[in-house]
């Protein structure tokens, strides 16, 4: 999913979600990803910079070519495939004992078209994500994102972003609660569009931004299990910035979220609001990134089984970049979900560390590792998981690269059908085309 660079990487405190701009080239300092069981700590280069979409949810896809096909005046294509081959000693993040072990492949092909029309901007990408594991073949994956994505520029001060998304994806065995023992993936098809409209000119005192999405979530298969899961959401977010230094914003923030369940059987069904306090930082800086916290409350509509959930809330994304060919990314948060299963609200606490350095033009490492800590409301259950990941790239070419990434990551959990300790190696070829 990045350039042709070679990068170290280990995982280390984490959370955060957000994305990187469509048709960015890509820096190489993803290790191979790991299946979802196991990505408990996100890469923090997918985390910085934030787009406009965080709210909603919607992926943006990424390549890593520099070099786009020019297929007419204004419009590029840029195409990148990611081939892994390696061992997953734990391919269902199953507990001691129960362990599978299996070698492992992995293919991820992206192909974005961009077209530019004066200061508009339209990105219609594929994404794919395919995993087999030859000694478990029940946990072959197949994801699949189609992706369309624009900017409309209406003048200094007014523009508007906005996005579509349809995604066939699964999810592996053993990356949610309910799947712990399942026999085959859960697979699910999600549908979303968002927008967020822009009121304030890059130099303006002030800027307003407004935000809105629709979503939509439906398991095709173990109905038994993923009946209750399916899902619409509605957001509506808007955010107040205010200059108080060249480079530095300041801003408020109020988030809206229903969650409607098709079959809420778990009695799940909430309205989510969030009021945040915080700060930006351009990325023209030494440091870039946001940091905001406040408070988030959850009430749910059938609050005599689910009592409301209020608490401290932060999410915070920076990046230290003390030289051209060195950067730090930290990534942090706190934050109240619906659950996977039956138990209660999981509650969050996440912070990661990484360390991304160019040794020269051609050998990039990252180093990183990451940690949650995770307690449920109105449930004795709390998990403690760590990640640890160091990966290093070559470049061969401008268009191919080699990497090796190593990552190894566990769950201590007082629930003992939920611990886990895995070790994944895998030998990554990149080419952009």
């Amino acid at each position: 999913m990045k350039h042709t660079q070679i990068h170290l990487a280990i995982a280390l405190l984490v959370f955060g979600a957000a994305s990187v701009k469509a048709a960015e080239p890509v820096d190489g300092t993803n290790p191979a990803p790991l299946p979802p069981s196991s990505s408990a700590v996100p890469n923090s280069a997918e985390v910085l910079p934030a787009n406009v979409f965080e709210a909603g949810g919607i992926p943006v896809a990424k390549t890593r070519s520099k070099n786009p096909l020019k297929v007419a005046d204004g419009i590029n294509v840029f195409a990148d495939v990611v081939g892994s081959f390696g061992y997953d000693s734990n391919v269902t993040t199953a507990t001691k004992g129960q362990e599978v072990s299996s070698s492992v492949y992995n293919l991820r092909p992206t192909v974005v078209a961009e077209a530019k029309y004066r200061a508009d901007r339209y990105t219609l990408a594929y994404k794919g994500d395919y995993t087999r594991y030859p000694s478990f073949d029940a946990n072959k994956l197949e994801n699949n994102d189609l992706l369309f994505n624009g900017v409309n520029v209406f003048d200094t001060r007014a523009s508007v972003a906005w996005g579509a998304a349809y995604m066939d994806r699964y999810d592996a065995i053993g990356s949610t609660d309910r799947s712990i023992g399942a026999s085959k993936p859960d697979h699910h098809r999600d549908l979303a569009v968002n927008a967020t409209f822009r009121y304030g000119a890059d130099d303006a005192k002030g800027r307003v931004e407004v935000d809105t999405g629709l979503s939509s979530k439906r398991y095709l298969n173990n109905h038994d299990s993923t009946e209750a899961s399916d899902v619409d959401t509605t957001n509506v977010g808007a955010r107040f910035y205010y200059r108080v230094a060249p480079k530095t914003r300041a801003f408020v923030e109020y988030r809206w979220t229903t969650y409607d369940y098709a079959h809420d059987t778990n009695f799940l069904e909430n309205t989510e609001r969030r009021y945040l306090l915080g700060a930006t930082w351009d990325a023209t800086a030494a440091v870039s990134g946001t940091i905001k916290a406040g408070q988030q409350r959850k009430d749910f509509f059938y609050d005599q089984l689910r009592p409301e959930y209020s608490g401290f809330t932060w999410e915070a994304a920076l990046r230290w970049k003390p030289l051209t060919y060195t950067s730090f990314d930290l990534i942090s948060g706190r934050s109240a979900s619906d659950p996977s299963g039956s138990t209660g609200i999981p509650i969050a606490k996440t912070v990661s560390l990484a360390w991304s350095h160019d040794w020269s033009s051609y050998v990039h490492s990252k180093l990183s590792a990451g940690y949650t800590n995770t307690r449920y409301n109105s449930d004795v259950r709390r998990d403690r998981e760590s990640v640890y990941s160091i990966g290093m790239m070559y470049d061969l070419r401008r268009w191919l690269g080699v990497g090796l990434d190593y990552t190894f990551s566990h769950r201590n959990s007082n629930v003992d059908t939920y611990d886990y300790l895995r070790n994944l190696t895998m030998l990554r070829l990149e080419a952009s085309f």
